[in-house]
This record gives C-alpha cells, structure tokens and sequence, in this order.
C-alpha cells in the first residue's frame, strides 16, 4: 500500500479507536506552534539569537578612533616662549578589517540562527511526541476500561448462573480473579494515561487538545542529505564561519597606517606638521593565529562531514523502521478488520451457552485484547517515527506552519 494511504489510515484509526472529535489540523497547529513560543528554553534561545545580532552591528562599527594630542614645550629659560602642538590622528582600515570582522559575525549570526531553527524543530517533535503517545494512553485507558467492564457484567452473570446450575462455582473464580486482574490492567493504564498527560504539559501542550487525523497528502520524508538541509546548515555555516575567520586572521598581519596633522605654533611663527606612521610586525608576524584559522576550518568540515554522515544513517534507520511498523500496521487492520467485534460477541454466545469453558473464553479475551493494544501501539510508533524524520530533516516547523496557514 502506497505511503500516503498507510500514513492516513493509521491516523483515522487513531482517533477512530479514541471516540474523540480531532481537532481540525489549521487549529491544532497553530496551538502547538503557540505552545512552542511559550516554551521558557525557546525564549532562552531567541534571547542568544539577539545576542549574535548584536554581534554583527558591533563587529560593522568602525574599527580606529581618532586621536586628539595636545603638546605644550618650553625649553626652561624664562623669558622662552612656550611652544603649543595641536595633532589629530587617524589609523587607516587599509586591508578592510572591518569588513572581514562584519562577515564573520553575519555567518555566526547565520549559524547561530539555523541552530535555532532546529532547536524549535526538535522541541515540536517532542510536543507533537507527547501528544502521539497520550493519544496512545487514551486507546489503551479505554480498552481496559471496556475490558474491565466487560469482566464485571461476567461475572454478575455467573453468579446468576451459578445460582440456577448452569455454571460451576470454580469458573465464578476464575471469573473474580480475571476481575482482580483487569483491575489491576487498568489501573496501569490510567497511570501511564496520568503520566502522558504529564509529559504533554512538560513539552508545552495542552493534553485537552485532541490530536487530529493526519492529511493524506502526508508523505514518508526524504533520507537526501546535503548541505542545505535545514538540519545541517547550522554545520555547513559554522565551515563558511571558519573560512572567514581565515581571511581576517590574514588581515590582522597587514599594517593599517596612521595618519597625523598638526599646528605648531611658539606665538610669533606657526607650521603645519604632517604625519604617517606604520607598525611593523616583525615580532609578530600572526602566523599563529592564521595556522589556528586553518586547524579550525578543518575542524569545521570534520564536524559537517560527520554529522552528514550520520544523520544520513539515522534518516536511512528511521525509513527502514517506518517501513516495517507500516507494512505491520497495514497487516494488522486487513486480518483484524471484520474479526475483532465479531469474534468478541461469538465467543460471548458460546459461553453463555455451555459450548466454550470458562478458562478458555477468558484466555480469548486476553488475546482479543492484547491484540487490539498491539493496533495502537503499531499507530503510535508509525506517528512518532514519521515526526522523528521530519525533525532530524529540520522541516516540522514548516510543515506544521503550512497546516497552520491551511484554510
């Protein structure tokens, strides 16, 4: 079966199996990307990203001051006159330091950006985790309820049937500890209900909004990787930072000249002085910082080629698993499409009627259970995986903004 159909199925299933109204898509995203503004660690990275900004206006601000001198002689006679110098100064940006010290904090800034981006991608597969797995709670919570319901109604019938003859009293026993053990089923079930709703508000959601069918024009995810993958270019930028860096670090060892005028004057005689002075970078010559500049940008493309690397494998990994629980999933509604409610009340008729045990009867029902958690269990881990590709690409934000600009 073609992914689309697989991927829709499996969510009409979802909430088919919860009894819940879903929440139409354009509502639910945009409660969720609301919920993802409100997360305290997002406002914490929207604070380092204005930082970085900040980085780049301060690294464009001119890089020498002017210099203003004031020098007053007198050569110790008294009768001499004092001699006054008045001298203004200027350090030329020659090799545009500036410039290089500009373009390397707009590629932090970029880098520092595309980080953040995946940040919020990675907290929204978190969110939109939570509330897969609290859906998956909410199925499980409502089939040992049903169970235990179904295990009480039972065993008031045996014991009526027990009082007319019909039943003997060891099967009404084995029908009370089936009761204890429901029981106990279903109060597992509320605590990890109880527990997915927990993680739902610690993701930032709301666990009274109820998760939608998914649209049949979802699709399984790419395993490309290249650079401009949402998820690398925080890497890929992080390289085009450390090759910048190497251009300034070249630039620092290029001398800015100074460039000065001056008027002298003893009161009777005044000159104009010019000036240009050079440093010299002869104990210096930054051939240190241009060899770290160098080691960094090997770094750098390191780090891209093995984060490439593996999320290529990882996104290669998440495919084959959606696959399998897909091919899973799609078995298990075509063999347990008719099967499920009709063998539920067969085996409730036969029963009653003398033809099945007891013991034989409650062992159905634990399978007939066990069966359907195994439905929502495949739904769940189909959605997680699909929300897991999509974050590790860096391209849930998008899409789910796009549900959220649906009409």
């Amino acid at each position: 079966m073609h992914t689309i159909v697989r991927t829709a199925l499996m969510a009409v299933g979802l909430c088919a199996a919860q009894g819940v109204q879903a929440t139409p898509w354009s509502e639910f995203a945009q409660q969720a990307l609301t919920s993802l503004e409100a997360l305290p660690e997002i406002q914490a990275q929207q604070a380092e990203l204005a930082l970085s900004n900040l980085a780049v206006d301060t690294a464009n601000q001119a890089l020498y001051n002017p210099g203003l001198s004031l020098d007053v002689e007198n050569l110790g006679a008294s009768s001499a006159k004092e001699e006054v110098t008045l001298g203004l100064s200027q350090s030329i940006d020659w090799s545009d330091k500036r410039g290089y010290r500009t373009r390397v904090a707009q590629l932090a800034a970029l880098q520092a950006q595309a980080q953040y981006r995946q940040s919020r991608n990675l907290a929204l597969a978190r969110l939109l985790s939570g509330w897969v797995s609290l859906s998956q709670a909410q199925t499980l919570a409502g089939y040992a309820s049903e169970q235990k319901q179904r295990t009480l109604e039972m065993l008031t019938l045996a014991e009526r049937m027990v009082q007319v003859g019909e039943l003997a009293p060891l099967d009404r026993q084995l029908i009370t500890l089936e009761l204890a053990r429901v029981g106990s089923d279903h109060a597992d079930a509320l605590q990890a209900l109880a527990q997915a709703k927990a993680q739902v508000r610690l993701a930032g959601g709301n666990p009274q909004l109820a998760l939608p069918a998914w649209s049949a024009s979802i699709s399984l995810p790419s395993t490309e990787v290249t650079p401009q993958l949402p998820a690398l270019k925080g890497n890929y930028q992080k390289v085009l930072a450390a090759r910048a860096a190497l251009d300034l670090a070249r630039t620092q060892g290029k001398a800015d000249p100074t460039l000065s005028i001056g008027a002298k004057t003893d009161g009777d005689d005044s000159s104009l002085q010019l000036g240009v002075s050079v440093p010299l970078n002869v104990r210096n010559r930054y051939q240190g910082e241009i060899a770290q500049a160098n080691q960094a940008i090997l770094v750098a493309e390191s780090q891209f080629l093995s984060d490439a690397r593996t999320l290529e494998i990882t996104l290669e990994s998440l495919s084959e698993r959606y696959q399998a629980v897909s091919d899973n999933y799609v078995s298990w509604q075509q063999l347990t499409r008719d099967s499920l409610q009709s063998s539920q009340k067969l085996m409730q008729t036969l029963w009653q009627g003398g033809e099945m045990p007891t013991s034989q009867y409650l062992q159905s029902q634990q399978q007939l259970a066990d069966t359907r958690a195994v439905g929502a269990e495949l739904a769940a881990e189909q959605s997680t995986l699909w929300i897991e590709m999509m974050a590790q690409r860096g391209e849930l934000e998008a899409w789910l903004t796009d549900q959220a600009q649906a009409q």
